[in-house]
């Protein structure tokens, strides 16, 4: 897959192999949680040591709503984008995504990654390591997903940097 600036005012995803495909269709799907969960306690921790109840009780009526409405919004600006993906058998696939929803697939990709690794319990180091993998288990083949997703969002901090500072190296490429 490829991912670059397309004309100033996008992010093009090319070169897109059907099983990166599906892996890209599952990122809004990665994102659901309960909210009674090891996931929630990830994704919203609590600002303040447990003393503080006070704090951690104003920061959970007041900034946990709103960072709830902020990854759903997000999530439902991914789920809108990836729907112009469309895969056909032995074609490569291209989709467009316009340059401002790159915070949101930021948040997403950074959702479906905590909700990943919180789910199957992954730990720093292995979070961290690339090892070859010596079995090919369901959470070895999440690990890769989620090193997926973090290969994506850093190309797209790097265009949204570039573009940020002005410079057009990836309308050239």
């Amino acid at each position: 897959m490829l991912i670059r600036k397309w004309k100033q005012k996008a992010f093009e995803f090319s070169r897109i192999e059907r099983i990166e495909a599906e892996l890209l269709k599952r990122v809004p799907l990665c994102c659901e949680f309960d909210e009674n969960s090891a996931v929630s306690s990830r994704i919203f921790p609590d600002p303040a040591a447990p003393i503080e109840r006070e704090f951690i009780e104003d920061w959970n009526e007041l900034v946990r709503p709103e960072l709830r409405r902020l990854f759903l919004s997000a999530k439902q600006i991914v789920e809108s984008d990836l729907d112009a993906l469309k895969t056909k058998l032995g074609r490569l696939s291209r989709f467009l995504v316009p340059l401002d929803h790159g915070e949101p697939w930021l948040n997403t990709l950074n959702q479906a990654r905590l909700v990943l690794a919180t789910r199957f319990e992954f730990t720093e180091a292995e979070l961290s390591a690339f090892d070859l993998p010596r079995t090919f288990s369901e959470r070895e083949v999440v690990l890769h997903q989620i090193n997926f997703y973090a290969a994506i969002q850093e190309r797209l901090i790097e265009i949204l940097l570039e573009t940020s500072d002005g410079r057009n190296r990836s309308d050239a490429e």
